[in-house]
């Protein structure tokens, strides 16, 4: 082999290497999971939390073990079907007998009066607490989606306008040290423009932050794939309704007054059912041939079933009987029946007693239920007013902002440029630029906390409204 056949064969060797090497890069490169970018609305972002969060979904889950429970209850309204088998075998000495009888039996509870047992009694007040619960955690997560919203869309536009900020500092100090060098103004003019950017710098850093832990909670309620990216499309939506409007949604959507009504509601039940306890204790029984009509009255309740039972026999054989092959079916014929009423005179006052009992406990969720409509329209009532009030000082604070911005960049040009005279500014030194650049900053904090405690009232008040549209 000549030395050019070599050459040209490391060559190509070289550039297999090299291809390889590239396809193992590339396809590193794309197994890498790429971040997915999500543009969310407010309303899609409460469906999502709906879905998916944990807490609605257990809630859900205990409304469903309560219905269960309550359908357990209720399978007894149900027909029922079965079959019922008999075997007995005798033997003394020669004799030896065989008795053996298989019923089919068919019931069905068609008609029930009195008191409501007490474990179906149980089952509904279960359900009914269950899915009063779980209409609470749906409102818990979506004003919890509420706020993360509010506090997503302020923290971005207060970065936004601290950005803007941040531009025209750096713009600024770079004047400061053109005029620093040409010996224009004094190096703590330098030194407090410096300060106001890194006081700038902090607060960017400091939301960054905030708004990748909000951010973050706001992926968790959601139930999306925590390498999501997040971006908020839609603001929500101004409430503009007034007090009067206010306190009727509140008195409609409050679930403690549901929940108090719903007592409320059960309780006129039981006093009624204390009329039971004068009834009659009843038994009665109609047969004819294998078709069976009942009626009997359960111990623990004043509680009377009429059912039809049906069981005729299937199988059936006698002892005694000439051949063991010969079946002689046991049959009722005929027809009977059978009635029994007790009636009560006097239980000593027992009836009187327990209706008094039930009486006054129905008056007490009434009551109940008056005072806590009363809290609710007060707390509407400051609520509303707490808006207004945070509005207020919201609109306060925006204004100082912008008059200590003013008077600092007055301050700063009467610093820099001597020849400039503004009437009450005379005698100035550099601690004054320093005093007015703090009153500045802390000017911008107050304002940017006053638009979150708007905010956060303007969600309390919905919270006390019960209010999730």
């Amino acid at each position: 082999m000549s030395q050019r056949t070599t050459h040209s064969y490391d060559y190509h060797y070289l550039l297999y290497l090299l291809l390889v090497n590239f396809l193992f890069m590339f396809s590193g490169i794309c197994d890498v999971p790429a971040q997915e970018m999500v543009s969310l609305q407010s309303t899609r972002a409460i469906e999502l939390a709906l879905q998916n969060n944990e807490a609605v979904k257990k809630a859900e889950k205990v409304v469903q073990r309560a219905k269960a429970n309550l359908g357990v209850s209720q399978a007894v309204y149900l027909p029922q079907v079965g079959i019922t088998s008999e075997y007995k075998r005798q033997k003394d000495g020669d004799f030896e007998d065989r008795d053996y009888l298989t019923r089919a039996q068919m019931s069905f509870l068609f008609a029930q009066f009195g008191e409501i047992p007490d474990g179906l009694d149980d089952a509904y007040e279960q359900v009914r607490k269950a899915e009063i619960e779980y209409q609470r955690v749906k409102k818990e997560t979506v004003h919890a989606v509420r706020n993360l919203w509010h506090d997503i869309t302020l923290t971005q536009e207060e970065i936004t306008q601290r950005q803007a900020i941040e531009v025209e500092l750096q713009k600024k100090l770079k004047g400061t040290q053109i005029k620093h060098e040409e010996k224009r103004i004094p190096f703590l003019s330098r030194l407090n423009t410096e300060l106001e950017l890194s006081e700038q710098q902090l607060s960017l850093n400091r939301l960054q932050r905030r708004l990748d832990v909000d951010t973050a909670e706001l992926i968790r309620l959601t139930g999306l794939d925590p390498l999501t990216q997040v971006s908020l499309t839609q603001p929500l939506a101004d409430d503009e309704i007034a007090l009067e409007e206010a306190v009727e949604l509140a008195l409609i959507n409050r679930l403690d007054l549901q929940d108090l009504q719903g007592d409320i509601t059960r309780q006129e039940r039981l006093v009624a059912e204390t009329m039971w306890n004068r009834f009659p204790e009843l038994s009665a029984e109609a047969r004819y041939r294998d078709l069976h009509l009942l009626l009997e009255q359960h111990q623990q309740n004043n509680t009377w079933d009429a059912k039809a039972l049906y069981d005729p026999a299937i199988l059936n054989r006698e002892g005694n009987l000439p051949s063991p092959f010969e079946i002689n079916p046991r049959t009722q014929d005929g027809w009977e029946l059978r009635f029994n009423i007790n009636i009560p005179l006097y239980d000593g006052k027992k009836t009187e007693n327990l209706r008094s009992l039930e009486l006054a406990e129905l008056e007490r969720l009434q009551l109940e239920y008056i005072e806590k409509a009363k809290l609710i329209k007060v707390a509407v009532r400051r609520d509303y007013r707490e808006v207004a009030n945070a509005k207020e000082r919201m609109e306060i604070e925006q204004k100082r902002v912008k008059i200590f911005e003013q008077q600092l960049r007055t301050i700063e040009r009467v610093l820099d440029e001597v020849t400039v005279e503004i009437p009450g500014y005379r005698g100035l030194t550099i601690n004054d630029a320093f005093q007015a650049q703090a009153q500045f900053t802390e000017a911008q904090r107050v304002s940017y906390q006053a638009r979150r405690d708007y905010a956060k009232a303007k969600e309390r008040l919905r919270e006390t409204m019960a209010w999730i549209e």
